[in-house]
């Protein structure tokens, strides 16, 4: 099979991507504590890149002071220019192998957050997390809280934003978005997944505010508006700017796939490039965290085929593990793009070894949840079927050695001249 379409160059916005296969955002604790980029973290998105996906898409950069202490355990920081530096390593690195690389930056955790100092975390609404062990892959959680020692599903009762700090964070983030050039990012993907902020601003399930941003969709969907026009005004078209959203709660009165199409619609209308789709939330985690591969190849590719309906720009589905789906998927118009998160740990090369017609030599992802239980831990991730996970940056040929092309960052360049 020739997979024309998967390795068919794609644009978003201005920049082309070589082919239709990205790496998903995963968060993989490599950072320092407290934010900085690690040797690990540079040369694992460089491992992605040497093996063939045309756009690498970074872990949840906190992008605002306020947020950065209620990270689970390690994110990667751009709340102040101390940042810079370590993420254009990144960005060179990847450059190095001929991939794209956007940065996803996030303006908090919510409700899903916690602070080692016992902080409270901060939330639209006092409104605590609560996790649906049925809408949680069998037996993570489990052994999760067997290691852990605790039981309870539910988070700490957060403290409500007022409406000074939501006006300051959408600031915030803006100013984070332009350091995002300056280290060189080719894109920018504003984190609103997964029941992080802005999604709990978007769900009547977690947003009971009765000021003009809770209530009716109009008003719950202000804050995503508020922060993505905030960042495209300061981006000024340098780089295109994209959203990552959840397609549907799937929790008791949550929001639904009718409300995220009128949510992605008026983004579009505002000037997105493309939408970056996920499903679900902690609460309801099996959904972006699929266990069986009828899950994984199946209810994605419905709700991108939905979405896509209201949509011209671009739209990333995550989970397509199988070349043969993905490439049908992309063909037939259900998606523009995929994306792999677990699978792209399982094996880097994925996309060479599809290329080169090795299909039956991919390394196949075998969900048996060590990454992600490790990470929850607040252990480095590792992966049972591929032993280099996490040791990547042994690997002298993953970084650059010279420097390639102009001085200066060319997302910076232009974002000069606009």
């Amino acid at each position: 099979m020739a997979f024309e379409k998967l390795f068919e160059p794609i644009k978003i916005g201005d920049v082309e991507i070589s082919n239709r296969i990205a790496v998903s955002p995963m968060n993989m604790t490599f950072s320092t504590q407290d934010g900085y980029a690690t040797d690990q973290n540079i040369a694992w998105h460089a491992r992605r890149a040497k093996g063939g996906f045309g756009l690498i898409i970074t872990d949840a950069i906190i992008a605002t002071r306020l947020a950065a202490p209620f990270v689970f355990h390690r994110n990667l920081y751009l709340y102040d220019e101390s940042f810079i530096p370590g993420l254009n390593r990144i960005v060179e690195a990847v450059h190095n192998f001929g991939a794209k690389i956007f940065a996803q930056l996030s303006i908090g955790f919510g409700r899903q957050g916690h602070a080692l100092d016992g902080s409270k975390p901060y939330a639209p609404s006092q409104i605590p997390m609560e996790i649906d062990i049925e809408k949680t892959p069998k037996g993570l959680m489990e052994r999760v809280y067997l290691i852990r020692g605790r039981t309870d599903p539910r988070g700490e009762i957060p403290r409500e934003m007022t409406i000074e700090e939501i006006l300051s964070e959408e600031q915030r983030f803006a100013e984070a978005c332009g350091r995002a050039i300056i280290a060189g990012f080719d894109g920018i993907e504003i984190h609103a997944p997964h029941g992080y902020l802005e999604h709990q601003f978007l769900s009547p399930r977690s947003n009971r505010r009765t000021d003009l941003y809770g209530g009716p969709l109009e008003n719950r969907m202000r804050f995503i508006v508020e922060v993505t026009q905030h960042a495209l005004m300061v981006v000024k078209k340098a780089v295109p700017v994209g959203v990552r959203i959840s397609a549907d709660e799937h929790m008791p009165q949550g929001f639904t796939l009718d409300e995220v199409k009128v949510v992605v619609k008026k983004l579009q209308d505002l000037g997105i490039s493309y939408l970056n789709l996920s499903d679900g939330s902690y609460e309801a985690l099996k959904y972006f965290f699929p266990e069986s591969m009828d899950h994984v190849e199946n209810h994605l590719l419905k709700e991108a085929k939905e979405i896509k309906k209201v949509l011209d720009i671009p739209v990333i589905t995550p989970s397509v593990h199988d070349p043969i789906i993905a490439e049908r998927a992309i063909k037939e118009g259900e998606t523009d793009m995929i994306s792999l998160g677990r699978q792209a740990i399982a094996d880097p090369d994925w996309p060479n070894k599809v290329r080169e017609g090795n299909v039956d030599k991919i390394r196949r992802c075998t969900r048996d949840w060590i990454c992600l239980i490790r990470a929850l831990l607040g252990l480095y991730p590792r992966c049972s079927v591929n032993p280099e996970v996490g040791f990547e940056e042994q690997n002298p040929e993953l970084f650059p050695n010279k420097r390639k092309g102009a001085a200066m960052p060319s997302s910076f360049v232009k974002w000069q001249q606009s």
